[in-house]
């Protein structure tokens, strides 16, 4: 590919691989299916928040491409014979891809070209920086290599330079060294690969796979200590204790971590806080523990609430039947993956929801429409 300040052109992934740029396997279908509703919903609930949740029908089929040749950049965006790859089992709208052509057109003269040899696998995409896509985009796709027979452990991965350590000490604990990642600048380098191995998505906007139960029991399993998503899962701390009089109730509190780049702030979140408390829920911040740690803080869990964003999330270790409270903005960009994700792991999920965020990021929920979102989580609604 010749250095040109043109922006490149977009193209449907699928097609282009069938196009004779590469292979697919389809390991799950796409179909449309009701969603289930919140199972408890207040607060300043419009017509177009109800659309939104309702709306999202479409569950993706999932899919391992074998690209071949590829070149990678920015946060993962896949070039294929000059023209810049969208596709939904990726998460990326030919909206987004046209808008990344323009910021490739203006770094391309500048780029650095490096060649990777055999196969390397993409693992991370838009969103790399935050540990909830970790969780629910990234570490997933391990599962859909594996059952398209390869063996994680044996592989290597294609990663951006910036991928944080919570991701790295990941992938270490699955079993995967840092001598099988290379690295790029995602910023500075398009990385051109003989054969690029793309697993998809395991979710489609604010729509989880039903599968998502084979992920939690897949990293359960891997982990060190790992079991079942019935038994005990660890040795380490807040698991030592193996028998339990009643799962503890939780809040995870909003990170206050610049690098996870959270723009969303309840402007009641003291007295949020202290509400609950006095109903005897612990305050955690799954930030300032180590993986293992918050994994193991989780399977001991049976309430959980706190602020939509990536520490709610971790949901995806908790025993079954829990029951999760998210307190929401009710703005254009409200999002609901959290109750998909929770009630594909057999969970009951609700939501709080407040005034749409203003510029600031700030957010506002009635004090009653709190104590309700409690009481129902405590079973007393």
């Amino acid at each position: 590919m010749e250095p040109t300040l043109a922006a490149p052109p977009i193209v449907e992934l699928r097609t282009a691989v069938e196009a004779g740029h590469g292979s697919v396997t389809d390991l799950s279908l796409s179909r449309r299916a009701s969603i289930r509703p919140p199972d408890f919903l207040i607060g300043q609930v419009t017509p177009l928040l109800l659309r939104q949740y309702f709306g999202q029908s479409v569950e993706l089929g999932t899919s391992l491409y074998r690209i071949g040749p590829a070149a990678v950049t920015a946060a993962g965006h896949i070039l294929i014979d000059g023209a810049l790859a969208w596709s939904y089992q990726l998460g990326v709208t030919p909206e987004d891809a046209a808008n990344a052509t323009r910021e490739i057109a203006r770094l391309w003269t500048s780029l650095s070209r490096r060649r990777i040899e055999g196969e390397v696998v993409l693992l991370a995409g838009a969103g790399h920086l935050l540990y909830g896509h970790w969780l629910v985009d990234f570490l997933p796709k391990l599962v859909l290599l594996e059952e398209a027979g390869y063996d994680i452990r044996r592989q290597r991965y294609l990663l951006p330079a910036d991928t944080p350590a919570f991701a790295r000490q990941w992938l270490r604990l699955l079993g995967i060294a840092d001598d099988q990642i290379i690295v790029y600048d995602r910023l500075a380098e398009l990385v051109e690969c003989r054969v690029l191995v793309v697993p998809t998505l395991l979710r489609f906007l604010g729509r989880a796979s039903p599968t998502m139960g084979r992920v939690r029991d897949f990293l359960l399993s891997r982990l060190p200590g790992g079991r079942n998503r019935s038994g005990p899962c660890f040795p380490w701390p807040f698991a030592a204790r193996r028998r339990q009089p009643e799962r503890r109730k939780l809040l995870v509190a909003r990170s206050i971590n610049p690098g996870t780049l959270g723009r969303r702030h309840l402007v009641e979140r003291e007295m949020f806080e202290a509400k609950a408390q006095a109903r005897g829920f612990s305050i955690v911040r799954p930030e300032s523990m180590g993986i293992g740690e918050q994994v193991a803080l989780f399977r001991t869990a049976g309430t959980i609430c706190g602020e939509y964003g990536s520490g709610l999330h971790n949901t995806l270790f908790v025993p079954f039947g829990a029951r999760i409270l998210s307190l929401q903005e009710g703005g254009q960009n409200t999002g609901f993956l959290q109750s998909s994700l929770d009630h594909a792991l057999g969970h009951e999920s609700g939501y709080v929801v407040g005034t749409a965020c203003g510029l600031n990021g700030r957010f506002s929920i009635a004090s009653e429409d709190i104590d309700m979102g409690l009481d129902w989580l405590e079973g007393l609604l």
